[in-house]
């Protein structure tokens, strides 16, 4: 049996089908499919290491490139998003759905960008097509739709992450829609609940950072208040970065200025973020170490590391770059660092900008032999499209980006003593990009 599908039509479904196994050898079908897998894992190569670090960094690399997944059939029709029942047509670009972009943004789409870059740059059109479509933004698009799903607004991380590194897109149109998500607001509840534009946005602007009075409504996470201002403070950076990008000096003025906000729920008494109500006061409800109902997927300690666009205005709140870096040392020391969820990812680079590059290193390391396995129980956490398995890839490589836009990357140590990366000359005129070490100084 073989069988083809399409969200479209079945006329479609039957040509996809005839393009894509054109035969009835299913051994011709099995070794084309390895064929291809093999080209594209082989745009990475690896040398030295050991055989268990080989199979974790491929397996690792395969589960990296699965999402966001192709949605648009081969002669580029695909259904309308959010909600538009009319078909479309997907002209000079692939059409991709399921963006799940709170943990994505972070690892899995830059690491998409080196070595996967048209596919890459086809992801990055087709959220502008769904903001056209849909007239906002989608935020966490899943199943061809908005959704209210999780925190911040990170499609704008993925596309200025994109436009920063020379991508070509209609800049522009991205620009509208960007902007829209960071001043505006839905007038139509069924909008909003529908998930279109940034939740609590309203509260975020009046205050400088969301309230714990505000229930965050209309959210599949409800409340979760300081992890929002401290993601979309991010996300303001990003949009300025924009704004600058293409001359508008008064909104980057002022989006710089919000991408400040984290500051607003930093309470200094206690060292960390923490809830904060709307006369300004800081809540008494706090524990360092657990989780709190103003916090995503993790702890104040977790979450107030969040800074990654401004780390050095962190360590300032912090009380300088000594106590910064002991507060790190204390977290990994501690083991209070969770590495099987997102917003801790950033964590263990973090000790360069402290000047300590040995414990980056080690820190990397540890977790890398320690937090993911080949048998069963081999990730730490959720996938989650990719993300957990593209923080493997790129710590085994020696590098990693800590604040997607900036165009810098952290260094810690390879676990290979070389690395080749293919690159694409159409967006890489290098051709390789080489990483080296002596062996067994890695």
């Amino acid at each position: 049996m073989k069988m083809g599908t399409s969200f479209t039509s079945i006329e479609n479904a039957r040509k996809n089908l005839e393009t894509e196994i054109t035969g009835w050898d299913f051994e011709k079908s099995k070794n084309n499919l390895e064929k291809t897998w093999n080209k594209i894992l082989g745009r990475i190569d690896v040398e030295g290491g050991t055989s268990d670090d080989s199979v974790k960094f491929y397996t690792a690399l395969y589960h990296s490139l699965l999402h966001p997944r192709l949605y648009s059939d081969v002669n580029g029709e695909f259904p309308g998003f959010g909600g538009d029942s009319t078909i479309h047509q997907a002209k000079g670009f692939n059409y991709y759905c399921d963006f799940s972009n709170w943990d994505i943004f972070r690892a899995q789409m830059p690491l998409l960008s080196l070595i996967a870059p048209n596919e890459y740059l086809d992801m990055v059109k087709s959220l502008i097509e769904k903001a056209e479509q849909g007239e906002w933004l989608p935020i966490f698009p899943m199943w061809n739709s908005y959704t209210s799903a999780m925190i911040g607004d990170h499609s704008c991380a993925v596309i200025q992450d994109a436009a920063m590194k020379g991508f070509d897109f209609d800049l522009e149109k991205a620009w509208f829609y960007m902007r829209k998500n960071a001043f505006e607001s839905p007038k139509k509840d069924r909008d909003y609940f529908d998930g279109k534009g940034r939740r609590a946005l309203t509260s975020y602007l009046e205050y400088g950072y969301i309230p714990l009075e505000d229930p965050v409504y209309g959210a599949f996470h409800n409340r979760e208040q300081v992890s929002r201002t401290l993601e979309y403070a991010y996300n303001d950076w990003n949009v300025a970065q924009i704004a600058q990008k293409l001359g508008k000096t008064d909104d980057y003025n002022i989006l710089m200025a919000r991408s400040r906000n984290y500051a607003n729920v930093f309470d200094p008494s206690k060292g960390w973020v923490c809830g904060r109500f709307a006369n300004g006061t800081f809540t008494d409800e706090f524990v360092a170490n657990e989780h709190m109902p103003y916090i995503t997927e993790g702890t104040p300690k977790h979450y107030t590391w969040f800074v990654p666009h401004d780390v050095d205005g962190l360590m300032e709140l912090m009380g300088g770059k000594e106590k910064f870096h002991q507060e790190l040392n204390l977290m990994i020391d501690n083991r209070e660092y969770w590495h099987g969820n997102e917003p801790s990812h950033q964590i263990p680079y973090l000790f360069n900008y402290a000047g300590d590059w040995q414990k980056t290193q080690q820190t990397v390391k540890n977790i890398l032999l320690t937090e993911y396995g080949t048998g069963p129980g081999g990730l730490s956490g959720n996938d989650d499209a990719g993300q957990m398995s593209a923080w493997f890839v790129f710590g085994a490589m020696g590098f990693y980006p800590v604040c997607p836009g900036s165009i810098e990357y952290q260094l810690s140590s390879p676990v290979f003593y070389k690395i080749t990366l293919h690159l694409d000359k159409k967006y890489y005129p290098g051709k390789k990009f080489i990483f080296e070490t002596e062996p067994g100084n890695n």
